[in-house]
This record gives structure tokens, C-alpha cells and sequence, in this order.
């Protein structure tokens, strides 16, 4: 459905009654200026740190829970037991903890990632208007993307990249 409305418009602004104007279009790699951004690089590393902070307070809850079943097993505790039952009860909350952390990650990925998209949509849109142009299609996704070609001169993501930088 999008790569059709997008064959459209290309076709649309390539016809005939446009033909005598100067249309002019490029490219940009949204995807490669997103992750070359300086502001991409200290987030990322925020969410690095984030993530590695999580991730031990995970691992020392599962060790804690792992020595409290061996020490349970050692005990020989009933399952019926009150002790078993706090066990259980400790597990599904350390699966439930896991689970929110894993969101909260996901969360704050999602977050940065639209934070720092629409910084690179406005510095493409202040460069396409500064510097006259009619259309600038992303090429970031080289198989499932708009463009099955494009010559590397109409490629202005080294030009937006500088911008961002």
C-alpha cells in the first residue's frame, strides 16, 4: 500500500503536466542519521547503564531465590509448607519484576528512539526547504523500503547528518 502511494506520487510528479517544472528530489538514510547522532550516543549509553543496573538487581534476586530452594530442597520442606508457599509466592513476584523491567526498558527505548526521530524529521525538513526541495524520501530500509534505486548524488543524508551533529 505504501510503496504503491509512493510509485504514485513519483509517477504524479514525473508526468507530463509537471514535466516542465524542476522537481527536485533526494534521499536520506533516517535510520543512519537517527544512530550516528551525538544524542543517539549518550542515550543509548544511558539505556545501556539502565539496562546493566536492572540486570544485576535481577540476577542477584534469581541467586538469592536459587539458594532459598536449595535450601528448602536441603530441608526436605513439604510443598504444602507455608515456607514452600513463600517461595512460590517470591518467584512470581521475580517474574513479574522481570516482566516490568523489561516493558520499562522497552518504554524508555521507544521513547528516545521518537525523541530523537523527530529532531532528524525537523533538521530534514529545515534542510529540504533551504535548500528548495520538493521531496525527500527516506532509504533507510534497502529491500522493504520506497526506493528500489536511487543515484548516490540525490543522497543529502551526509548533508542532514552534519546538520544534527
Amino acid at each position: 500500500m505504501y510503496k504503491k502511494a509512493l510509485l504514485s506520487l513519483v509517477a504524479i510528479l514525473s508526468s507530463a503536466s509537471v514535466a516542465n517544472a524542476d522537481v527536485k528530489i533526494a534521499t536520506v538514510d533516517v535510520a543512519r542519521i537517527v544512530n550516528e547522532n551525538p544524542d543517539a550516543v549518550s542515550k543509548k549509553k544511558e539505556l545501556d547503564s539502565f539496562s546493566e543496573e536492572t540486570k544485576k538487581k535481577l540476577e542477584a534476586k534469581g541467586k538469592e531465590l536459587q539458594a532459598l530452594k536449595k535450601k528448602l530442597e536441603d530441608s526436605k520442606v513439604s510443598p504444602d509448607s507455608k515456607e514452600a508457599e513463600n517461595f512460590r509466592n517470591q518467584v512470581r513476584d521475580f517474574e513479574r519484576m522481570r516482566g516490568d523491567a523489561k516493558a520499562d526498558l522497552e518504554k524508555r527505548y521507544m521513547k528516545v528512539n521518537k525523541e530523537l526521530t523527530e529532531k532528524v524529521y525537523s533538521q530534514i525538513e529545515k534542510y529540504a526547504k533551504a535548500n528548495n526541495y520538493d521531496l525527500i524520501i527516506d532509504k533507510s530500509d534497502k529491500y522493504r523500503g520506497p526506493i528500489l534505486y536511487g543515484d548516490a548524488s540525490t543522497d543529502v543524508t551526509d548533508q542532514v547528518l552534519k546538520l544534527v551533529r
